[in-house]
C-alpha cells in the first residue's frame, strides 16, 4: 500500500493505474451526460428500532434509491473499525444468526462472521435484489474523534483502509463512504495538517479498493461526506481529492439551528435576508465547491428529511431571538431535529402554521398554541426546487439524510409507506417537470438586512459568470462606494460610515438594477 506525503508518486503498475482511473471515472459517467440524476441516501441504523421496524431491510422502498448508505461504522484509535452497536448492527448488515453462533458474538463491537450469519438475508442483499447499490458509511458526527491520528500515521493508515476492504467483502458492499467530521477543525482534534493526510487517507483507500476490485469483478465507489461551511470547504485538498473520489456527498443543511440567537433556516435553497454570514445556503456552497474545480458531475447537493426547531422569545416569527433551546414538548422524541413525519404529525394537528420564505425559497412553521416555536424544514415543494437546482447546475443528484426521516404509514399498522419527499425529487430529475423561471434567470441576493458587523454580503444566482456592479447609496441618493466583481460573491465593508439606513443598488449584467435597504447599527 502507498505510504508517505500527497505530493508522493503511487508505486504501483500500470495496470492498477488503469485500473483506479477507471472505477473513479466510469462510476460517474451517467451523470456526466446528464442523462440520469442519482438519488444517494444514508441509512442511520439506530432509525430500526425509533421506527417501530417500518424502516428495516426488508421493508425500505428501494425503487426510491440508486445508493443506500449504511451509517455508521466507527473509527479505532489504532485505524480499526468497528461497530456501533454490535447486536443491532451484525444483525442488519450480516443477517439473522445460526444456532450456532457464540453466545457472546452479539456483545463483540468486531465486525462480525459471516459463518454465523444465515445466508442471503445481509442488507446488501435486500438492495442489491432492487438493483440499488449498498455501501457503508466510516465515521460521522459522534464517531470521527480518530480521524486525524489515524490519517497522520502510515501504520494506522495502512489498518484503516485493509478494514475498508474488508467490511466490503464480508458485508457485499459496493464501496465506502468517509464522513470525517471534518478535517482541519481544531474543536475535534484536527490541525492544518489534516489537509495532506485527508487526501494520504483517501489515495490508501482507493488503492485498497482497487486492489479489492480486481478479485471482485465489480465496481467499488469511494466517496465522501464534506461540511458544506466555507471553513469546512477551505480545508480540503480538492483538486487532489476530487480525482479520488467518485462522488461527493456536500453537507448542505444545519446551516442555522437552535445554537443562534436568532430563528434561521435549516437549509436554505438562497441566502435568507438576514443570514449572518457568507456561504450558508445550497446554492452559495455549491457554488464555492465548483470554484475549487470539482466537476459538477461528482457533487450530490445534500437534502435534509429532518428540521430544527427553537423556542423563541416573545410572538413566534422568522429572524426573531430565540431561548437556545428546542421545541421539546412538541417534539419529545427528536426536539433538536424533527423528522419530517414528526413535523407532518404537527402540521395535521393544527399545532403549527405553514408559511414560505421567498427568499431563501424553504417552509417554515410558526406555532399556534404556546410555547411559542419556529420550526425550519423541507416539504415536497423546496425539496422539488433543489431537485431543479442540481439538474440546472448538472450535478451528480442529491444526498439524503436520512431516508427514514420521511416513511409514513399509509394506514394505520399498514406495512405499505408513502415517500413524498424523495418521490418529489424523482418526479422533477425524471424531467416530467418544468423547471421554474426564476431559478434560470440571475438573481442577487443581499444580506444581512441589519448589519452589526459593518459588513453586508452579496451572492449572485447565475447559471454563467457575469459582471456585478454596486453602489452604497445614502438616504438622498447620492453614491458613497461603488465596485465592480465577476465572482458570485462579494463582502462589502461599511464599518467606516455612521450608523443609519442606507440603500444597496447592485446590477447582473444588462439585468434590471434591485435597490435594498441596509441598516447598519
Amino acid at each position: 500500500m502507498p505510504k508517505g506525503n500527497a505530493d508522493e508518486p503511487l508505486h504501483i503498475n500500470m495496470k492498477t493505474l488503469l485500473l483506479t482511473l477507471y472505477s473513479v471515472a466510469g462510476l460517474v459517467s451517467l451523470a456526466g451526460s446528464q442523462t440520469r440524476y442519482f438519488v444517494t441516501g444514508y441509512y442511520p441504523s439506530w432509525r430500526i428500532a425509533e421506527r417501530d421496524q417500518l424502516v428495516g431491510p426488508s421493508t425500505l422502498a428501494y425503487s426510491q434509491y440508486d445508493i443506500v448508505i449504511f451509517a455508521f461504522l466507527n473509527v479505532e484509535a489504532d485505524g480499526s473499525l468497528s461497530l456501533i452497536k454490535p447486536e443491532r448492527d451484525k444483525l442488519l448488515l450480516l443477517g439473522p444468526l445460526r444456532p450456532h453462533a457464540p453466545a457472546n458474538y452479539l456483545r463483540s463491537t468486531d465486525l462480525g462472521n459471516a459463518a454465523y450469519h444465515q445466508p442471503g438475508q445481509r442488507f446488501a442483499d435486500y438492495a442489491h435484489r432492487q438493483r440499488t447499490r449498498f455501501t457503508i458509511s466510516v465515521g460521522g458526527w459522534a464517531h470521527s474523534t480518530h480521524f486525524p491520528a489515524v490519517a497522520a500515521d502510515p501504520t494506522k493508515r495502512a489498518r484503516f483502509a485493509a478494514q475498508c476492504a474488508r467490511a466490503v467483502a464480508l458485508y457485499h458492499l459496493d464501496g465506502i463512504d468517509l464522513d470525517w467530521e471534518y478535517p482541519g477543525d481544531l474543536t475535534r482534534n484536527g490541525s492544518p495538517a489534516d489537509r495532506d493526510n485527508f487526501t494520504v487517507l483517501l489515495r490508501d483507500v482507493r488503492y485498497a479498493l482497487d486492489t479489492l476490485r480486481q478479485r471482485l469483478r465489480r465496481d467499488l465507489m469511494l466517496t465522501i461526506a464534506c461540511g458544506a461551511a466555507p471553513k469546512h470547504l477551505n480545508a480540503i485538498d480538492w483538486p487532489k481529492v476530487h480525482r479520488l473520489v467518485n462522488a461527493i456527498h456536500l453537507m448542505t443543511y444545519s446551516f442555522y439551528g437552535q445554537w443562534d440567537a436568532v430563528s434561521n433556516h435549516n437549509a436554505p435553497l438562497l441566502p435568507p435576508v438576514n443570514a449572518t454570514q457568507p456561504g450558508y445556503s445550497c446554492a452559495e456552497a455549491v457554488q464555492s465547491l465548483l470554484t475549487y474545480g470539482v466537476p459538477p458531475a461528482k457533487v450530490n447537493l445534500g437534502v435534509a428529511l429532518y428540521g430544527r426547531s427553537y423556542l423563541t422569545l416573545g410572538t413566534p416569527g422568522l429572524h426573531v431571538q430565540t431561548t437556545g433551546q428546542p421545541d421539546s414538548e412538541r417534539f419529545a422524541r427528536n426536539g433538536t431535529t424533527p423528522l419530517y413525519y414528526e413535523i407532518a404529525r404537527q402540521l395535521r394537528d393544527g399545532t403549527y402554521s405553514y408559511y414560505w420564505d421567498a427568499a431563501a425559497q424553504v417552509p417554515y412553521l410558526l406555532s399556534t398554541t404556546p410555547p411559542p416555536a419556529f420550526v425550519s424544514f423541507d416539504d415536497e415543494r423546496s425539496l422539488a426546487l433543489k431537485a431543479h437546482y442540481a439538474r440546472l447546475r448538472q450535478l451528480r443528484g442529491v444526498a439524503i439524510w436520512d431516508i427514514t426521516g420521511e416513511y409514513l404509514q399509509t394506514a394505520g399498522g399498514s406495512p405499505t409507506v408513502a415517500t413524498p419527499l424523495t418521490q418529489a425529487i424523482r418526479h422533477v430529475f425524471s424531467g416530467q417537470e418544468p423547471t421554474p423561471a426564476f431559478l434560470t434567470q440571475p438573481r442577487l441576493c443581499v444580506f444581512p438586512s441589519t448589519t452589526h458587523s459593518g459588513f453586508v454580503h452579496l451572492f449572485v444566482h447565475a447559471l454563467t459568470p457575469g459582471r456585478t456592479e454596486v453602489s452604497i447609496m445614502d438616504t438622498r441618493g447620492r453614491a458613497l462606494h461603488a465596485v465592480a466583481f465577476t465572482t458570485s460573491g462579494h463582502t462589502l465593508d461599511m464599518r467606516a460610515l455612521p450608523a443609519g439606513t442606507y440603500r444597496i443598488r447592485a446590477r447582473f449584467e444588462q439585468t434590471t438594477a434591485i435597490d435594498v435597504p441596509v441598516v447598519k447599527k
